[in-house]
């Protein structure tokens, strides 16, 4: 693939990222609980994936747990880009904690949009993205290269797929940091009926620590935000390469900190 050094994303505001943790884009609110139960304050909160147009919740919206953790079948249930801004964009503004929000790009016009309001957006002081699990490396690469945005751009890459070589490709086009993040998967639910789903829980660290060593060649900072439920696990990963942590479903139990 044509190598360009061009770099689209320009952030006029650096991303502090110091051995700290935080939540897992969609294992929290839009907004944070009014208080945390963390003795350590999270370095920022990271909001639910947010699509352009909403995202309804399928009919068979489930849990189901494996020896290993649990699938989330939720179609990335969220209300649009603009409900979300309109509700929560005064909430961030208000807290005393940066916010990132989490962005689904699906196409470039749209991604454009959305970027373009969030960097308006006073409390916002980063972005993460993920784009379809779908899509060819081909296209992923397309749409990343067209961005444009002064905020800091984290990439969301599954821990499944970091090893692809469009992650690799995408490393030279001025992300702030990239995400190791929950993968998608699928559990046979009943006889001939399998759903697909995020994957989350303790069995994903492995990989996850897999994910750290392979991609500290790519030279920027990187977010173990997968597998992470105990505390010497959150320190493992910092002192293997993780600039920070995300915690998903263990925040529901109390954490680890």
């Amino acid at each position: 693939m044509e190598n360009h050094t061009e770099m689209a994303l320009s952030a006029k505001q650096e991303l502090l990222l110091e051995k700290g943790w935080m939540n897992h884009a969609g294992t929290l609110g839009f907004s944070p609980p009014a208080q945390y139960w963390q003795e350590k304050p999270p370095l920022a909160y990271v909001t639910p994936l947010v699509s352009y147009k909403p995202r309804p919740l399928p009919a068979d919206r489930a849990v189901f747990r494996f020896s290993g953790g649990f699938l989330l079948h939720n179609n990335d249930f969220n209300p649009g880009f603009r409900a979300v801004i309109k509700e929560f964009a005064s909430r961030w503004q208000r807290l005393h904690m940066p916010v990132w929000v989490h962005l689904l790009l699906e196409e470039i016009n749209s991604a454009e949009r959305m970027l373009s309001h969030l960097e308006m957006c006073d409390g916002v002081t980063a972005v993460e993205i993920s784009l379809p699990y779908e899509w060819e490396g081909e296209e992923k690469i397309a749409l990343l290269r067209s961005l444009h945005c002064e905020l800091p751009v984290i990439l969301h890459v599954p821990v499944n797929e970091v090893m692809a070589e469009w992650v690799k490709d995408a490393a030279g086009l001025g992300f702030s940091a990239v995400t190791i993040g929950a993968p998608r998967g699928a559990l046979e639910i009943q006889r001939g009926n399998v759903l697909s789903g995020r994957i989350f829980g303790p069995a994903l660290f492995p990989l996850t620590l897999q994910a750290l060593l392979h991609l500290q060649i790519i030279g920027i900072p990187l977010i173990a935000g997968s597998g992470l439920y105990s505390r010497r696990d959150a320190g493992i990963a910092l002192t293997h390469g993780a600039a920070a942590i995300q915690l998903d479903a263990i925040l529901w139990h109390g954490g680890i900190f």
